[in-house]
């Protein structure tokens, strides 16, 4: 940390980062400070276990599985764009107001993501352990990606069952960018993306909050996204892959 920040600064972060553990169950261990000529630099590591016979690893999806997201999608990428365009606009102008209202849940989206425990409670009280799950931090594009290439299969999703929120699709127009773009690849979402058995099919889809968006095939068949217009489209690893050359 930089001298620039206050004392009152760093306890306003750990009252935030102990609000979160109090939230999620994890014990705040340590805390180390040392000196940075560049500003805030954080560094955590996280360390648990899970239960045995409920850990869901990325590698289990089998054919004919269908593929399921928690929440909606986009809307954390759409809440960077719109701070970043206040950003540029304030530029250094003393009395500046950001124009932020009426977008409330995409800034939240984008500043404060909450882990989709509620999902994973329900899936246990409902029965089901996914065959494959991950979180969507780098896009859902690149994660189902992940889960094929670790399968070894190869998947069918489908356009228009994608979850896409009101305020995200405002935003994209606004911007004049391309909606579905946004919500396959832009990432930080942290929502859940899991394959389940088609006979679960009924079972899943009343789950609140869960969408069933495609399935899962043989991997001759490729990874694909269908169009509205039934056109088929190559899914592409587009979001942030911070294994990727420079």
């Amino acid at each position: 940390v930089s001298k620039r920040f206050s004392v009152e600064n760093l306890e306003e972060l750990y009252a935030g980062i102990q609000l979160a553990c109090d939230i999620y169950g994890v014990d705040l261990v340590g805390g180390d400070t040392s000196a940075s000529m560049t500003g805030l630099t954080i560094s955590i590591t996280c360390i648990g276990e899970g239960e045995p016979g409920k850990v869901v690893y990325r590698n289990g999806a089998k054919e004919n599985d269908l593929i399921c997201v928690s929440g909606d999608l986009g809307a954390a990428y759409m809440g960077l764009q719109l701070l970043e365009r206040e950003k540029r606009v304030f530029a250094g102008e003393a009395e500046f107001k950001p124009a932020f209202e009426g977008h409330e849940y995409l800034l939240e989206r984008q500043l404060k993501p909450e882990a989709r425990k509620d999902i994973v409670a329900e899936l246990d009280k409902a029965g089901i352990v996914p065959t494959a799950m991950m979180d969507i931090s780098d896009g859902l594009s690149s994660e189902l990606l992940h889960i094929c290439s670790q399968s070894h299969v190869g998947c069918r999703i489908y356009e228009d069952r994608i979850p896409i929120d009101y305020q995200t699709a405002a935003m994209a127009e606004e911007f004049n960018m391309n909606l579905v773009t946004a919500a396959l690849n832009g990432g930080e979402d942290y929502e859940l993306l899991f394959t389940v058995p088609l006979e679960k099919h009924d079972i899943v889809a009343a789950i609140p909050g869960v969408r069933v968006i495609g399935h899962i095939t043989k991997p001759e068949l490729g990874c694909c996204m269908i169009t509205r217009d039934d056109t088929e489209i190559t899914l592409r690893a587009q979001g942030w892959n911070s294994l990727a050359e420079e």
